[in-house]
């Protein structure tokens, strides 16, 4: 028996009868997830087809079952045939489309006229549903450079006590004597000499506050794809290739450290600034330069992207 789920007009399988269960019991599956096998006229919830149990038993035909032991998945032709021939999950029953209600009025971000990515992959049993096929809302640049500017704003406000102390310190005029002189970055000695006029609790406060911030933004993105100013533009990271949070090296080094390095070398970073925004504005998938060279891309925000349909691989 080769089963379909689907969540939120999203896609996944087959799996086989053991796999479904597996995922029920592990509440990887949802009762209020879509489900659909041959025997059925179309699909259903998962809740309707076990009656509110976490176990699936089918009522079909004996000449339709397969022992899952002899042959766990379908050929390649199969599945694509099945694929190919599954009802479309658009307008199943009246609970089904009470589902997809419930997923548009709860999705505050949702654009009426938004443009939309569309990936199609052939699914094996042990992928993610992002891997199938699923349509995304991509990111408005505005929302991307709003999202940057509340990060920027947010290390400003963690630097701050730094800031404030600075301005009110002795070595200040020394440092408004080296800025006129058309001195655009301290050497190690003179930011040494503005540390040492102030007090230690300030520096401490304000490594704890910088520190406490980047930590919790790399956490963020790791387990969301968001920092603080994504999560408030409603927008998030996803690796292109298999439509989940990318892993910590794209994520946090190529993209995260890579970029941050390169935006801090004066000229050359203005050059990446201005070539970021060119590839945005110029690329269908409104990719940025730090995007193509980490394979992600950013998308309006959704549940199913951090809490995905999956089987775990034993």
């Amino acid at each position: 028996m080769h089963i379909f789920l689907a969540r939120n007009n999203v896609q996944a399988g087959p799996y086989t009868l053991e796999q479904l269960n597996q995922m029920l019991a592990t509440g990887q599956v949802l009762l209020t997830d879509l489900m659909w096998h041959q025997g059925m006229d179309n699909w259903n919830t998962v809740n309707a087809m076990t009656d509110g149990q976490f176990f699936y038993r089918p009522m079909i035909d004996e000449s339709l079952s397969v022992d899952t032991h002899q042959r766990e998945q379908p050929t390649a032709d199969e599945a694509d045939y099945i694929i190919n021939n599954t009802p479309n999950p658009i307008s199943p029953s009246e609970d089904a489309e009470n589902v997809w209600d419930r997923y548009s009025a709860n999705n505050p971000h949702k654009s009426p006229n938004p443009t939309k990515v569309t990936l199609t992959k052939k699914l094996s049993s042990n992928q993610d549903i992002a891997h199938a096929k699923k349509q995304l809302d991509l990111a408005s640049i505005g929302s991307r450079i709003a999202a940057k500017l509340v990060d920027t704003l947010l290390m400003v406000l963690a630097s701050s006590p730094l800031f404030i102390s600075l301005y009110n310190s002795p070595n200040f005029d020394k440092l408004l004597k080296w800025a006129e002189a058309g001195q655009t970055r301290l050497t190690s000695a003179q930011q040494m000499e503005l540390m040492s006029a102030l007090p230690e609790h300030i520096l401490l406060l304000t490594n704890i506050l910088v520190w406490g911030l980047m930590i919790a933004q790399v956490l963020l993105l790791m387990r969301r794809g968001q920092t603080i100013g994504k999560m408030i533009m409603g927008i998030r990271i996803l690796d292109r290739q298999s439509n989940a949070i990318p892993g910590f090296f794209n994520l946090i080094i190529m993209r995260g450290l890579f970029t941050t390095l390169a935006y801090s070398l004066s000229i050359f970073g203005l050059v990446v600034l201005v070539i970021d925004l060119v590839m945005m504005l110029t690329s269908k998938e409104r990719l940025s330069l730090h995007d193509k060279i980490a394979k992600t891309y950013v998308v309006r925000a959704d549940d199913t992207q951090t809490t995905p349909l999956a089987l775990k691989p034993d």
